[in-house]
């Protein structure tokens, strides 16, 4: 039964996890080279036939 405990607390870990990486606002020292990484490679993901 502890075993049951145990895994229910790592699944609700990881849950939580999850949550704070893709729901909440990410600190700017982390967002803004992202945004930086993401204009750069935009135009690669979507090319436009001319």
């Amino acid at each position: 039964m502890i075993y049951g405990f145990a895994y229910l607390g790592m699944v609700i870990a990881i849950s939580a996890g999850w949550v704070l990486v893709a729901v909440l606002k990410k600190p700017d020292f982390i967002e803004k080279p992202l945004e930086k990484v993401k204009n750069e490679i935009r135009p690669f993901l979507n090319p436009k036939d001319d």
